[in-house]
């Protein structure tokens, strides 16, 4: 796993700051500037782009191609303009013999696999604000906020396709959907991007050597002298209440944070809202928040070698919570967060304080249920180009009488020329829990240098023996050593048939405080893509784990146990709506019991779209067979099959079924067998409904109906 917290960021500095003139020419580094276009008439809403003010806007072209690491083939050509109520966007995107993918039909949920276009604003001026809209040839429209994972507003879209293959498009986007400063002069930060799914051309219009990739806003440029009311991007008040009705003989059966289901007496009705306190800044609170969310499905069978680290989906800690985590690590093959909210799982009220002040972010949060509660609180100061960020964070946790207090920092340093950064960081946990606090810290140190073609990391930590907030997540504590981390990725010749490939290897050793290596770890991995959309990988992992049946300050019964494996795959089409993937790995390794066993790995998974129709398939298992002295089964293994099909209606409505089963021991997951059934509609006053049948992570089909409606009322939502 590769999750680079840090945002290393590196600039090939042209002489001195840009400004540019009204037309945008060529690639840009992040020192330039463009000057907005304020217009006193609002173009047309014409896919044509026929109205002649769309000419005296801000004007984008020669675009480069990321994947391949050139000028981009296609050209792209955007125009700007903005005035008191709305930002305005269009782009015409020359395509003549290179077919079209638009297989997206359903607003609000992604079109990252058909060809888009992306316009994205970073408006806080410290990097955390990052808004970013998506528009694909058929004006089916997506968004995404750093600030919020339920960002969805109500802005507009259209599109048409010309005779010759090409393809407009017109985004209208409501400054009330946006947070930004106050000032009436503004600066933002800012890129257009376009993605072709037959050739997977990644085109940008911000560019530098140093850019890791096209969403790194350090490396975009700025625009400057937006002027604005202070209000124009205040967001409004909002509120989403929902009512729940469940029925059947597993009404009261619900999911909490971490996959697991239990008993829990419905909520009929509850409440999440926010308050805007200023521009950036918001109150957020819920009261009986719903718990009975079947939105995903994480479910897998695959053996792995540390617990399972859950996305979070819940309105309440969903928004601002990367003003919460603001401690900043560069974690590769590991993870640590102090402020892990799936853990939590059900709870009863949370109140929260999350937003930005110039170069300044905060976020302070309580939560609380029947016996626990929680505290948190994370605030960061950063440069837009990530040449300096320094942040604090502290959790306050406690849960049935158990108190946990965990506190730290980071400083990272950036430099915009070269792509070097350093970082520091360090917390300790004291508590009921902590025993010596000398054992109870957490220490990281890293350097290395990020660009658009090379990672390269070196990292020392130490993490204690006691170190384990009750409310985070960590990979592994008692550990003390070294870690190297190499990655290069490239294209090949313009004429020859690699489009691109990537290498990476690394390694690490930690040794707890006995002095045995607690965990040791080299692997290593090669992928190739060619340009007919296939890919073909290879990768090597070998891992040791030592485990104590009495571990620190004893460390008696030490049994050291393999992770081991080796794995090829073929990818076709990856990154479209029909992707075909087939893997397979083997080696030694440890089942659920720590017992070694030697395993095979088979999968497959395919999906399609016709029309309004889509379909998934997939099928994979694991094969154990006990290696000498193991106290495993000799033979064992587990089978996960699963289909599902969907249809939408309209723009706002999806109607989809799901049926998987798992058979076996021999894997990570509870045999059964489990059908689900779904339909949501969103309407145009941003009312949503859901009825929903079983549930898609269970183990085994939940014989339990769910009709919920959700009032929005206010602002729009995820603002």
């Amino acid at each position: 796993m590769l999750n680079v917290n840090v945002r290393a960021v590196a600039a090939l500095v042209f002489s001195a700051a840009l400004l540019l003139p009204q037309a945008a020419r060529a690639w840009v580094p992040h020192t330039a500037t463009v000057a907005a276009v304020k217009t006193q008439t609002p173009p047309k809403i014409d896919p044509s782009l026929s109205d002649p003010v769309w000419k005296t806007g801000v004007v984008f072209e020669d675009f480069f191609d990321f994947t391949v690491g050139r000028a981009a083939e296609l050209k792209t050509v955007g125009y700007l303009l903005y005035d008191g109520t709305n930002i305005y966007f269009a782009v015409h995107c020359e395509q003549h013999g290179t077919p079209i993918t638009a297989s997206q039909t359903v607003d609000h949920v992604g079109v990252q696999n058909d060809d888009h276009v992306t316009l994205g604003f970073e408006t806080s001026g410290n990097g955390g604000r990052l808004y970013e809209f998506l528009v694909n040839p058929h004006g089916i429209h997506a968004e995404y906020s750093s600030e919020n994972a339920r960002y969805a507003p109500d802005w507009q879209s259209v599109a048409t396709v010309l005779p010759d293959g090409s393809w407009n498009a017109v985004m209208v986007i409501p400054l009330k959907d946006i947070r930004a400063q106050s000032g009436s002069s503004q600066t933002w930060q800012l890129n257009v991007e376009r993605y072709i799914v037959a050739s997977r051309g990644a085109y940008t219009w911000a560019y530098e050597p140093a850019m890791s990739s096209v969403d790194s806003t350090s490396n975009w440029p700025k625009i400057t002298g937006i002027e604005l009311a202070a209000a124009a991007t205040r967001p409004k008040p909002q509120a989403q209440i929902y009512a729940l009705g469940a029925a059947g003989e597993d009404r009261n059966v619900f999911q909490n944070g971490i996959g697991n289901f239990q008993q829990e007496q419905q909520r009929p009705v509850g409440i999440d809202f926010t308050i805007p306190v200023t521009n950036t800044a918001a109150f957020v609170g819920t009261l009986n928040p719903d718990f009975s969310n079947v939105e995903q499905d994480q479910t897998t069978i695959a053996p792995q070698e540390f617990a399972r680290f859950y996305n979070e989906y819940r309105p309440f800690f969903s928004q601002g919570a990367n003003y919460i985590n603001s401690v900043a690590g560069v974690n590769i093959n590991s993870a640590d967060v102090p402020f892990y909210s799936p853990s939590i799982g059900i709870f009863d009220h949370g109140f929260k304080f999350e937003g930005t002040h110039g170069l300044n972010s905060l976020g302070i949060l309580t939560d609380g249920g029947p016996g626990f509660s929680d505290s948190a609180f994370g605030y960061g100061f950063s440069h837009p180009d990530g040449s300096l960020g320094i942040a604090l964070q502290g959790v306050d946790a406690d849960h049935y009488g158990v108190r946990d207090e965990t506190y730290g920092a980071s400083v990272a340093v950036a430099n915009p020329r070269d792509g070097i950064f350093q970082l520091v960081k360090y917390l300790s946990d004291r508590g009921t829990n902590v025993d010596d606090p000398s054992q109870a810290n957490d220490f990281q140190v890293g350097t290395g240098v990020q660009n658009a073609h090379t990672l390269l990391l070196f990292k020392y930590e130490d993490i204690g023996p006691e170190y384990n907030p009750i409310d985070g997540y960590l990979t592994e504590n008692d550990v003390n050593g070294p870690q190297v981390f190499y990655q290069y990725s490239g294209s090949g010749p313009k004429g020859g048939a690699i489009k691109q490939y990537q290498i990476l290897a690394g390694a690490d050793r930690f040794v707890d405080r006995s002095g045995a290596a607690h965990q040791s770890d080299v692997f290593s991995n090669l992928s190739v893509t060619f340009k007919n959309l296939v890919t073909l990988q290879y990768g090597q992992s070998t891992s040791e784990l030592r485990v104590y049946a009495d571990a620190f300050p004893v460390y008696s019964g030490a049994q050291v146990i393999p992770f081991n494996s080796q794995a090829v795959s073929f990818g076709y089409e990856d990154g479209t709506p029909h992707p075909v993937d087939l893997n397979y790995s083997w080696g030694p390794y440890a089942n659920s019991e720590t017992e070694p066993v030697y395993v095979q790995q088979p999968s497959i998974s395919t999906s399609d779209q016709f029309g309004r129709w889509g379909v998934g398939l997939q099928y994979n298992g694991v094969i154990e067979r006990a290696l000498p002295g193991s106290a495993a089964p000799g033979v064992d293994s587990q089978w996960l099959r699963s289909i599902s099909l969907s249809r939408t209606f309209g723009s706002n409505t999806t109607l989809a079924i799901a049926l998987r089963g798992v058979n076996g021991n021999g894997g990570f997951a509870t045999p059964g067998t489990n059908l689900a059934l779904g339909f949501h509609e969103r309407f145009r006053n941003l009312d949503e409904l859901y009825f929903d049948y079983g549930s898609p992570a269970s183990a085994t089909t939940l014989n339990r109906f769910l009709l919920k409606y959700i009032f929005h009322v206010g602002g729009q939502t995820g603002t």
